[in-house]
Parts: C-alpha cells; structure tokens; sequence
C-alpha cells in the first residue's frame, strides 16, 4: 500500500501523496529556485531519493551552491547516493538517449532501486527549457503517460516550463498532462488544477466528509451499545440476584426447620410454594435473555400453526387472574367471535403476557380492556389501560431494549426487555404494533397480525 502525506516542501502546495505528478510555470531563475530549492530540501528531510535533472536558467553548479546555503554536507549526499544534480545534457549522455516511449519506465525502475537502497521513495525534477518545438507534441504525450506510470508507486515529479517558451496551446497541454500546475504571479503563488482533478478532488471531499459522519455515527452507535451493555450487565445482575438470593433463603430455613423437626405441613407448603414462585420468576427472566438474544442476532424462531386468536386471549386472560385480582385490574374482554391465522401460538401469547404485564405494572388499581377483531383481513388485539398514559417524548423509545419509563422504585424490575421483544415478534409476523396515549388518559397497545403463513426465520 502507498503511503500518504509527503511534504512537498512548498507552502502553497503543501502535502502531497506519493504518485504525484505536478509542474511549474516560471518566468525567472529565482521562480525556479524559489520553488525547487525547498522542493528538494523536503525530499531529503524525508529520506527520498532526489534527483534534479537542471537546464538554462537554473545550471547544476547554480543548483549546488543554493542547495549548500541550507545543506552544509551536500558533498556527503551526493556521495551516499541521496541527490543527484546533474544538467539536461549529461543526463541524456547517462541515459543512453533513452526516448520518450521508455523513459517512464526509467523512472519506475530508478525508485525500485531507491526502495532496494533504504530510501523512501524517490523525488525528482526536470526543465524543459531545451526542448524544440518540434518535440513538443511527443514531450507532452510523455509527460501524460508518466502521470499514470507514477500512479501506486513511491515517486514525487516536478516538471517545469518556461513561460516565455509556451504559448496558449501548450500551456493547456501542459495542465492537461499533469495532476496540477504551480505557477507565481505578483510574488503569488497560485495553484492551476484541470477540471478533471477539480471535481475528483470534490468528490473526494464529499466521500471523506460522508466517511467522517459515518465514523461519527458509528462511534456514537459503538458508546451507546457500550453504554446499554453496561446498563444490562447492570440490570440482569440485579434482577437474577433477587429471585436467587430469595430461593436460598427458603431453602435455607427448609432445612433448619428440618432439622430441628419445627416445621408444620402447612409451613412447609407455604415456603415450598414461595421457592416455586421465585423459580418461576428466575425461569421468566433467563427467557427473556434468550429471546434477547435470539431477536438480538435475528434468530428468532417461529413455529406457525393454526391459532384462534381470540382463544389465546381468553386462556391468557385467565393465567392473570391472580395477578390482575394483586394489582386491583378488571380486566374485561371482548372476543366475541374464532379469528385464525397461521402463527406460533407461543409467540402470540408472548406478546399478550408482556402487554397485558405492562398494563398491571404501569395502571395498578386500573380496569383493563382486551379487545380481539378482525379489520380487512387482519386479525386485531388492542390492550387498553386506564393508566396514567406516556408522554409524547417517551413514546417513540418505549419500544427500545433497556427502557423502563417509571422513575419510581415500586414499578421498577425486570429488564426493561417486555415491550422490545413484543415489537421483534410483531415483526416477525410481519405485523404492525401502535400505541395511542395521552398523558393521564391511559395507553392502547393496537397488535395487527396477517392471517397469511410467516415461515420461521
């Protein structure tokens, strides 16, 4: 992979990838020098490999001697192999007159041997200034092609032009052949991009903009499950130590009155009766930690056969009858006539028993309404309680995992999983839940049920 983030050396262009290939407009010596020297001065900050092939106005010892102003050990560098400052002639004599269709791949092997040498790339530079105008036209088919050879590989290119040699054809032809030009104008420097790269710099904004919201969005989700699972680890700590630490100390005077022979039947009935009731409570709580876990990963599984909603209304009914007589609920209901469909009649029931708990947790003292028709195909339940109702702002996260709207101690308990559950059966059943409350109005929870088969998922 090629690394990003090569200083450039030059304020105005700042950072620049490895692959880049850019170019210079330069009326003077000093824009060149202005612009080459701290190019290269970077370059060798950097461990690249540098090499500044020179031409009229700027020769190789002029190169030397203004690099030497910042680089005391130029000598030493040159030496090691680092930079190299050499004049457009002598370096077409080392070159063999290699011609433009090969020279690309010069450049391309040059950086393998500078990567095989321990540098980190390789950073270059050439003027044009000798060119005839007759070579134009195959320079800039070179200049084009050498763009997208630097392309994936560790290399930086600076071309410069001399403006005085081009006119307006050949200045399109140079910005065109490369990513963008650099060029000074009233002791200004200014930055010439083509079209192309403009919007693919844009476009690239706009992604990482999106992939930033993303990141963001993401982190926020991250935390937030975090946060959540803490909550749970919380939760569930609690509320499995309660029915445990209750079935111990049962247990525990079970057998101290065993011992010492002090325990009546009817005693022993009545704890043997209050140890059953707390493993019940523990069994109901371990299910909803699988059912959690099974609509947590998508895994929650359906049995269909054919369901007499109205029936599984009536049996739940009388299940609560001891809970609903606890908590002062009449409790009335209103199912008149067989609606069937094809469901999994435990997980119809499911919804009904964590519903109808809701109701007796949240309106103690209220009477309830259960009500069980059919509306344009679709088999209904609506369980309706004379509660104080849910505030608006709470409706909308009254269905999410964890929440538990009541602020006071005697509603608290359980996992605030019931009503999230509810919605991960609805939805299986490709079902439609809704709520309408109004604060000291009561609540209605409206289950719409498709009597068509769901296969398990």
């Amino acid at each position: 992979m090629v690394a990003a983030g090569v200083d450039s050396g030059i304020p105005a262009v700042g950072t620049l990838p490895w692959g880049t290939h850019f170019c210079q407009f330069y009326d003077s010596q000093r824009d060149l020098a202005d612009a080459l020297v701290p190019y290269f001065l970077a370059g060798i900050r950097g461990n690249a490999q540098c090499v500044w092939v020179t031409a009229d106005p700027l020769r190789a010892h002029q190169a030397r001697d203004l690099l030497r102003a910042a680089v005391p050990d130029l000598g030493a560098l040159e030496r090691s192999g680092q930079l190299e400052i050499i004049d457009h002639g002598d370096w077409y004599l080392k070159t063999g007159g290699l011609k433009t269709e090969t020279l690309h791949r010069m450049w391309i092997e040059r950086q393998e041997i500078a990567l095989q040498n321990g540098y980190s790339g390789l950073r270059a530079s050439g003027n044009t200034s000798f060119l005839e105008v007759c070579d134009w036209k195959s320079f800039a088919d070179y200049e084009a092609r050498l763009t997208n050879a630097f392309r994936g590989n560790r290399i930086v290119g600076l071309c410069a032009y001399s403006l005085g040699r081009c006119n307006s054809d050949s200045v399109i032809d140079v910005v065109r052949s490369h990513q963008f030009a650099l060029t000074r104008r009233a002791d200004q420097w200014e930055l010439i991009e083509s079209s192309s790269l403009k919007i693919a710099k844009e476009e690239l904004r706009q992604l990482n903009e999106e992939l930033e919201e993303r990141v963001r969005q993401r982190t926020a989700e991250l935390e937030e499950a975090l946060r959540m699972r803490e909550d749970f680890i919380s939760v569930a700590s609690h509320e499995l130590k309660t029915p445990l630490t209750s079935l111990q100390l049962y247990i525990e005077s079970l057998l101290r009155a065993g011992a010492k022979g002090t325990c009546s039947a009817g005693q022993l009935a009545e704890r043997l009766t209050k140890a059953k009731a707390e493993c019940g409570r523990l069994e109901k709580l371990v299910n909803y930690l699988l059912d959690f876990s099974r609509a947590l990963s998508g895994q929650l599984a359906l049995t269909p056969e054919e369901v007499d909603l109205s029936d599984v209304a009536r049996m739940t009914a009388e299940r609560f009858s001891e809970n609903l007589d606890k908590a002062g609920c009449a409790l009335s209901l209103r199912a008149d006539a067989p609606i069937t469909g094809t469901w999994d009649r435990l997980r119809v029931e499911q919804v009904l028993v964590n519903i109808l708990s809701n109701a007796i947790k949240y309106a103690p003292g209220a009477p309830i309404e259960v009500t069980v028709t059919e509306e344009n195909g679709h088999a209904v339940v609506s369980v309706r309680d004379h509660g104080p109702g849910i505030r608006p702002q709470d409706q909308g996260r009254i269905f999410d995992r964890f929440v538990q709207l009541s602020p006071t101690e005697h509603h608290r308990g359980g996992f605030g999983l019931g009503l999230w559950i509810v919605r991960k059966i609805v939805d299986a059943f490709r079902g439609r839940l809704d709520l309408e409350s109004e604060p000291g109005a009561g609540a209605t929870f409206r289950v719409t049920l498709p009597r068509v088969p769901v296969e398990s998922s």
